[in-house]
C-alpha cells in the first residue's frame, strides 16, 4: 500500500507543478494530496494502537492467571513437604 500512496503524492505533485499560480499549487497539493494521505496514516495507526493495547490486556490477563497458578502450587508444594 505504501507504493500506492507515494505514487498518489508523485502523480497529484505533477499535477499541482502544472497549476498557473505556487498558492494554487501548493494548496492543491495539500487538498488533494497531503490530505488523502494524511487520513490514511492516521487510521492505520489508530490500528495498530488498538492491536497493541488489545495484544498487551491479554498478555496482562495471562500473567495475571500465572501468579495464580504459582501461587497455588507453592502452596500445595509446601503441605507436601511437611
Amino acid at each position: 500500500m505504501h507504493i500506492v500512496i507515494m505514487a498518489w503524492l508523485f502523480v497529484v505533485g505533477t499535477m499541482a507543478l502544472t497549476f498557473g499560480s505556487a498558492v494554487g499549487g501548493i494548496a492543491f497539493f495539500a487538498v488533494a494530496g497531503a490530505a488523502p494521505a494524511a487520513f490514511y496514516a492516521w487510521i492505520k495507526l489508530r490500528r495498530l494502537q488498538a492491536m497493541r493495547a488489545a495484544q498487551s490486556q491479554e498478555a496482562a490477563a495471562a500473567s495475571v492467571l500465572e501468579q495464580r497458578v504459582d501461587q497455588r502450587d507453592h502452596t500445595d508444594a509446601g503441605r507436601d513437604q511437611q
